[in-house]
């Protein structure tokens, strides 16, 4: 497989006003690696750094010649040129996957296309960077949401394994510094779920049923261990120092922990009344011993076409459930079911796609401290930073509350296309996010706050 250059560089340079593509802007200011989704464990995307305040927009080739009359469907929009979910920043570079199957590496100043790659299929993984050797690598899963026939009437069938995931199935490794392919591991089932590096090792669940762990230097595969389930959007969450990672699962629905270096079950986690693909969508936060997730429920009594969200915590060493929290019902929400956590200073921020609410939880008990209900729903984790939490919307509208009251203080109007499973990243004085349409933005903080 060779890397594809895209010539985008007219198109950057109308929207963002700069010339030329340069080589890779100065890295003292952005993170040395990028090692699990939402750069850490608690999911709280923010590098506090020196980095400057600046504005630049990245459009995919062909995202604004979509003619809207043929393809109507918002959803369509996304799966052709959308990004779908949170960007990587390394080394003064933004990585970020999209669903046209390339990853792209951006510089982070302005915006310049430095390289792209073709993985042929689409990409909804947070790119994974570090050095496991003398390169500096990054780490990106292809995969799709289709089910094959022979599969997909097995669901129906109780006890039968279900995998998802049609084409390309893989996990690729590019250098970093110059988009070239290193190695390429195939899989039955997609990878859409973004993988966790600990220990030289990159740890996955994905559309086939196992968990996996290869060796980041070659792809070599060091263990997989079975649990049947497949894992759709959870991202694999380091838990007690990256001893354990936690993931859903969907058919059947259920939380899973296993030993990062033996890959050995640890334990399983059933939730009461969990509902449809609930498992497999949300990706937990950690801090410390104590995972955090949101599950969709439907109790046996629950009228058509409704659900209920509910945020649980679980001990990490021995999957005991510490405390539910129900936080509301609503309209049963298509595709991802679940809003990904953040945990700051011993409180869980967080959305919900069932209420359209944002949520402060008290991470020690589970009390609500406040929910203030936004103009829209929302699926990824919002960003903590100071007094405000940033919330991205699936209106396009990205909310900022104040982090003690709830009270919703700003929201600036995103006008490239709504957000889904997008969390944002904050790099100094700068926020970094994609939207459904195909634009990447950084977007000075001062505008995102008022």
């Amino acid at each position: 497989m060779q890397r594809k250059k895209i010539l985008v560089t007219t198109i950057v340079m109308a929207l963002s006003g700069l010339c030329s593509i340069t080589a890779q802007a100065d890295s003292g200011q952005t993170p040395q690696q990028w090692t699990t989704y939402a750069m850490d464990a608690s999911h709280n995307a923010y590098y506090v750094s020196a980095f400057p305040s600046v504005s630049w927009t990245f459009m995919v080739p062909g995202s604004n010649d979509i003619n809207r009359q043929v393809v109507r469907s918002v959803t369509t929009i996304r799966d052709l040129v959308g990004f779908p979910i949170g960007v990587a920043v390394a080394h003064g570079t933004v990585y970020a996957s999209n669903d046209n199957g390339y990853l792209y590496a951006l510089n982070a100043h302005n915006g310049h296309l430095l390289w792209s790659a073709n993985a042929y299929n689409q990409l909804m993984s947070t790119p994974i960077v570090a050095r496991p050797g003398s390169h500096e690598m990054v780490y990106v899963g292809a995969g799709n949401s289709v089910f094959t026939y022979s599969h997909a009437k097995l669901f129906g069938v109780p006890g039968a394994q279900v995998i998802r995931g049609a084409d390309v199935s893989a996990i690729e490794a590019f250098n970093g510094r110059t988009g070239r392919l290193g190695w390429v591991y195939h899989t039955k089932g997609e990878d859409m779920p973004t993988p966790t590096y600990v220990d030289g090792k990159l740890i996955f669940g994905n559309g086939d049923g196992y968990i996996y762990a290869l060796n980041a230097r070659n792809g070599t595969e060091l263990w997989k261990t079975a649990i049947r389930s497949f894992v759709s959007m959870s991202s694999a969450t380091p838990a007690d120092g990256g001893r354990i990672i936690v993931m859903g699962g969907t058919h059947p629905s259920r939380i899973y922990a296993v030993n990062s270096s033996s890959g050995k079950l640890l334990w399983t986690v059933h939730p009461e009344d969990i509902f449809s693909s609930s498992g497999g969508d949300g990706t937990w936060a950690a801090q410390g011993n104590v995972v955090v997730g949101q599950i969709e429920i439907r109790r046996p009594n629950t009228v058509k076409g409704r659900s209920s969200s509910e945020e649980l915590a679980v001990n990490a060493q021995n999957g005991h459930i510490l405390w539910t929290r129900l936080l509301g019902s609503g309209k049963i929400p298509p595709r991802n079911k679940d809003a990904v956590p953040d945990i700051a200073d011993g409180t869980i921020y967080t959305g919900s796609p069932v209420t359209h609410n944002e949520y402060a939880i008290n991470l020690q008990n589970g009390n609500i401290l406040w929910q203030k209900h936004l103009p829209a729903g929302m699926k990824a984790a919002p960003l903590v930073v100071g007094k405000w939490v940033i919330q991205p919307t699936g209106s396009g509208a990205i909310c900022t509350l104040n982090r003690q009251s709830g009270v919703l203080t700003h929201m600036y109007h995103n006008r490239s296309g709504g957000f889904g499973p997008q969390n944002g990243v904050l790099i100094g004085k700068t926020y970094f996010i994609g939207s459904n349409t195909g634009y990447m933005e950084a977007i000075p903080l001062r505008k995102i706050v008022g």
